[in-house]
């Protein structure tokens, strides 16, 4: 079960790349505790955005780090396929101009 502070933290990480989330968008966070060991990299946080398919996955000590190596991995992805979009937009543009 989530606590309100942790609830809290993921609205907060999600609201730095919802300028790259459309309306029609379902974003899925999914967070785990590895109970089979006690050391090392035991949390793992999975954001998961559809119907594009962006996923990204991590590990770490703690559900914070885990939550602040996640984020970046999925707006690299994010930020790429916006570059990609735009810059298919200006090439057909030019063309139409042509």
């Amino acid at each position: 079960s989530l606590t309100p502070a942790i609830k809290t933290f993921i609205y907060e990480k999600i609201q730095s790349i919802e300028k790259f989330i459309k309306s029609e968008d379902k974003i899925h966070v999914e967070i785990e505790v590895n109970k089979k060991h006690q050391k090392g990299l035991i949390y793992r946080a999975e954001i998961n955005i559809k119907p594009h398919g962006y996923y990204a996955e991590s590990f770490a000590e703690n559900f914070y780090a885990a939550m602040d190596t996640l984020i970046p991995k999925i707006k690299e992805q994010l930020v790429k396929a916006k570059g990609k979009k735009l810059s298919k937009e200006r090439r057909l543009a030019r063309k139409k101009r042509i």
